[in-house]
C-alpha cells in the first residue's frame, strides 16, 4: 500500500472508472427521492462525468478562479483522510435556497440560506456515502457539515494547503439536478481522498466482503439513508470486462 504522502493515481483503469461512475449514479438516485419529497415535485439527478485531476487544476478546469461560490464540506473522521466538497456557484445556491424555502418567506434570509444549503448538502453527501457503503460494505462516519462562502480558487487552495494533497488527485463527480418546469443546476462534487482510501474503495467494490471481518477498516456517517442495496449493480461491478 502507498504511503500517506504519495500521490493518488490520476489515470483510472476502465474497471475503476466504472465503479466510481456507479457510486455516483447510485448516490444520485438515492438523493433524488428525499429531494422530491421536500420540493413536492419530481427531481432527477444525473452524473454525466467522473474523473481524477490534480486539485490545483480544479479552478482553471471549471473556469471559476474568481467565481463567488458556496461549498458544503463534509470530512470523514479518524481512520482515513478524506473530505467531500459540494460546490455551487452563488447563483445556483440562491436558486436552490429559493426552491426549498417558498413556504418560509417570513423567516430571516441568512439563516434560511445556511440551513437549506446544509440540508441539501447533507442529503446529497449522505446518499453518496450510503452508495459507497452498499458497494464496499464499509461503515462510513463523517464529522459535521461546514458551509463555506468564498471564491472557488480560494476554497480549493485552502483545501490543498490544509490536506497536503497538492501532488495527489481529486475525484470529481459532475452532478446535474433537474426539477419540473425546466429548472437545472450543475453541481460539482470534489472528493479529496488519500491514496489508501482510493485503493480501498476500488478493491472492496470489486471484491465486496460477504460479512465484516475482524480488523476491517471502518469509516462512518452520522445520517446514512437506510435504502436497500441493488444486488444487480453489485453483480454488474463484479462481472469481468
Amino acid at each position: 500500500m502507498k504511503g500517506k504522502n504519495e500521490p493518488s493515481k490520476l489515470l483510472l483503469e476502465k474497471k475503476e472508472l466504472k465503479i466510481l461512475i456507479e457510486i455516483g449514479n447510485i448516490g444520485a438516485k438515492y438523493a433524488a427521492n428525499p429531494l422530491s419529497k421536500i420540493l413536492k415535485q419530481s427531481v432527477t439527478i444525473n452524473v454525466p462525468r467522473v474523473g481524477m485531476m490534480p486539485p490545483s487544476m480544479l479552478p482553471t478546469f471549471y473556469h471559476g478562479q474568481n467565481t463567488p461560490t458556496a461549498a458544503v464540506c463534509m470530512p470523514l473522521t479518524e481512520v482515513m483522510e478524506c473530505h467531500f466538497l459540494f460546490i455551487f456557484e452563488m447563483y445556483e445556491s440562491k436558486e436552490i435556497t429559493t426552491l426549498m424555502t417558498k413556504t418560509l418567506a417570513h423567516a430571516e434570509q441568512a439563516s434560511i440560506k445556511i440551513s437549506v444549503l446544509e440540508e441539501f448538502g447533507n442529503i446529497l453527501l449522505g446518499s453518496l456515502l450510503t452508495a459507497i457503503s452498499d458497494l464496499t460494505a464499509l461503515n462510513i462516519i463523517s464529522a459535521s457539515l461546514v458551509l463555506i462562502d468564498a471564491l472557488l480558487d480560494a476554497i480549493i487552495s485552502d483545501f490543498v494547503r490544509k490536506l497536503s494533497v497538492s501532488t495527489g488527485g481529486a475525484l470529481v463527480i459532475d452532478t446535474c439536478l433537474r426539477c419540473r418546469g425546466g429548472y437545472y443546476a450543475a453541481v460539482q462534487l470534489m472528493i479529496f481522498l488519500s491514496p489508501e482510501l482510493q485503493e480501498l474503495l476500488i478493491s472492496k467494490s470489486i471484491f465486496p466482503p460477504k460479512k465484516a471481518r475482524k480488523g476491517d477498516v471502518e469509516l462512518t456517517s452520522l445520517g446514512n439513508l437506510s435504502i436497500e442495496t441493488e444486488d444487480s449493480v453489485k453483480a454488474a461491478l463484479n462481472t469481468k470486462e
